[in-house]
């Protein structure tokens, strides 16, 4: 897609849009280390935008580094070339203490190249902090690289690990290692001795092996050994409706699925040969980058303003069935807030009692008050369930609606129990998806675990023009001793 600008059009090759929140920090003490608060605003969003000049990197050659001194002379070739201009970088793969497998990549000028990780650097495009520890995460520093191609039909391509700055794409001795001579995976160096034999097969004759890099050249994209990051890149394809995960060279290999009652395979790694030469990301991926999920979008061509949603939400005249009296849409105490069953603070000067609230086991929507909130149950249906604030898609995460609502649609679903609004085919979707760490499934605006019993439920709305009244009678009959509250009691 295209979209015009001061130069020209500009093309657009994908969006990056955060499920929930892109940091979270530990909250309390080591009792409650398990409790992660959100920070920030939820549904980051990063455009995938084509560059004015191309950046991507490509495979050249492949070099095996057989001692230190040839790594010290790597290293040094390498800061030669980038002090020449020459964009220069490397995937190493240590395979013993002494042996690294190194693939060279040179500057191509078909792709683009965009950098995510948890450390601010010119080297991460988009920085996505994940799950913070004092100064650890559970994501990468430099975790994924996703290669775009320039030309129609701009296929994007996706990559575990980053450049670090030392132009280096580095994986830890103890990453899980794929052989393709004996097709194994190891953690250790006895994995390598048919890498060694091949090193040796390979030898330029007459080279001085002391002082000289040892390489030989690949015609095609076949690389010897393949390696995975240590905290991992999952992605989840809409076509197969499965997560794999995704290696240093952008091949995708299989892995199993946790299950929501087990975490034993909480983090479960390849374990077979490589599935699909390419990660290619299609309209509805999702990438698991350290436990922070972020799903890839075609750009929409529907440009409408970010607050429609909530004007088409007003000019339905929305009433609360129990008071009678009209709900008014607007910002509310985020997701995360301490708020529960406690009365909800007035915004931007709407009382509690006009903010619509919705019980989301059942899906009806009505105003906030505190003996309908205590007592845990729809007075309409007698469903047990919480009465929390029907809430509204911040402006990145209606993004998320655009690929299956109609911008003259409102959403017809909520979540539970959040209180989210999602229209009938996201709501589906993202029930049906399990997280491959967790095997739970979570609302994609703020990343809380669904009811697995009933993870969404249609949207009910009373509205002033309702012509039905034995239902709406018998509905009011149903509140009992609920209808009877009077106005001074709903104020209190």
């Amino acid at each position: 897609m295209t979209e015009v600008g001061r130069s020209g059009p500009a093309v657009r090759y994908g969006e990056l849009v955060v499920l929930g929140y892109s940091s979270y920090k530990r909250q309390g003490a080591a009792a409650t280390r398990g409790h992660w608060l959100p920070v920030g605003a939820p549904n980051t969003r990063f455009c995938l935008t084509r560059r004015s000049t191309p950046n991507a990197l490509v495979p050249e050659r492949v070099v095996f580094v057989e001692s230190r001194l040839q790594k010290r002379e790597l290293t040094h070739g390498l800061q030669q070339a980038l002090a020449t201009g020459k964009s220069t970088k490397f995937v190493c793969i240590p395979v013993s203490a002494t042996t690294t497998v190194a693939t060279e990549l040179v500057e191509s000028s078909m792709f683009d190249l965009f950098q995510l990780g948890r450390q601010p650097s010119p080297h991460n495009d988009f920085v996505v902090p994940g799950h913070l520890h004092g100064d650890k995460g559970t994501m990468s520093r430099f975790a994924a690289r996703i290669m775009c191609d320039r030309a129609p039909p701009y296929t994007c391509r996706v990559f575990a690990g980053g450049f670090d700055t030392d132009h280096h794409v580095a994986v830890p001795m103890n990453a899980p290692k794929f052989c393709r001579s004996c097709q194994r995976w190891s953690s250790s160096s006895s994995t390598c001795k048919c890498i060694a034999s091949t090193i040796v097969s390979n030898r330029v004759l007459g080279a001085n092996h002391e002082n000289t890099v040892t390489a030989f050249g690949f015609t095609n994209s076949i690389q010897p050994v393949d390696a995975l990051t240590r905290n991992g890149v999952r992605l989840w394809r809409p076509e197969t409706q499965s997560w794999v995960e995704v290696s240093v060279h952008g091949q995708i290999y299989a892995v199993s699925t946790a299950s929501s009652s087990s975490s034993t395979a909480a983090f479960a790694r390849p374990t077979g040969a490589p599935i699909a030469m390419e990660a290619v990301l299609t309209h509805g991926c999702i990438l698991d980058l350290g436990g922070v999920h972020v799903k890839f979008i075609y750009p929409s061509s529907n440009n409408a303003p970010p607050g429609s949603l909530a004007l088409r939400l007003e000019s339905l005249r929305v009433h609360c069935p129990v008071h009678l009296h009209p709900l008014q849409f607007g910002p509310y105490p985020p997701i995360h807030s301490k708020r529960h069953h406690h009365e909800p603070s007035p915004q931007d000067g709407i009382p509690s009692a006009f903010q619509p609230h919705v019980y989301p086991a059942c899906g009806h929507v009505c105003g906030y008050n505190a003996r309908m909130a205590s007592t845990q149950q729809c007075p309409l249906c007698r469903t047990p369930s919480t009465l929390v604030p029907l809430r509204v898609a911040t402006r990145h995460g209606q993004r998320l609606l655009t690929s299956t609502l109609d911008h003259e649609q409102v959403p017809d679903c909520v979540f539970n129990p959040c209180g989210h609004m999602v229209d009938a085919a996201l709501a589906a979707e993202s029930a049906a998806l399990r997280l491959a760490t967790t095997g739970k499934s979570i609302c994609p605006f703020c990343a809380k675990s669904l009811d697995p019993r009933r993870p969404y439920s249609k949207l009910f709305f009373y509205r002033d023009d309702y012509d039905d009244v034995e239902t709406v009678g018998a509905a009011y009959r149903a509140l009992s001793p609920l209808h009877t509250l009077g106005t001074q009691e709903l104020n209190a």
